[in-house]
């Protein structure tokens, strides 16, 4: 079984947060003070996976899919809701497959969005 966990992007600070707390439609946040409401913070679901490197793979992570070395190809990690499956996106067949062991994270659409380079 895989643990839950979240983590927040803080639109105002717009700075990543571990969540450790929802109550009463407000998210608690390691670091703030007060509770947050939905709006002012993105959710982002922890997938169970791990990378190369034993890091936890995030909803939102940009990861390096091109495990052969050579130009890496960056992808994001979405779980598609609709299939029940955690993937990344573009979902093609584009001969970087998903294999979270074998791949990077090398940082996150909010903080890191140019490394995808119009893709999201």
């Amino acid at each position: 079984m895989r643990e839950i966990k979240f983590r927040a992007w803080h639109k105002t600070d717009e700075k990543m947060y571990e969540v450790y707390g929802f109550a009463q439609n407000k998210w608690f946040l390691k670091g703030k003070q007060f509770p947050m409401p939905n709006g002012a913070v993105v959710i982002m679901q922890y997938t169970g996976l791990k990378d190369k490197d034993g890091k936890e793979i995030y909803e939102g992570d940009i990861v390096n899919v091109n495990h052969y070395g050579g130009t890496p190809k960056y992808e994001t990690v979405r779980f598609y809701t609709n299939a029940g499956f955690t993937g990344i996106h573009p979902f093609t067949d584009s001969g970087h497959h998903w294999a979270s062991h074998r791949c990077g994270i090398v940082g996150n659409i909010y903080e890191n969005l140019e490394l995808l380079e119009g893709e999201v």
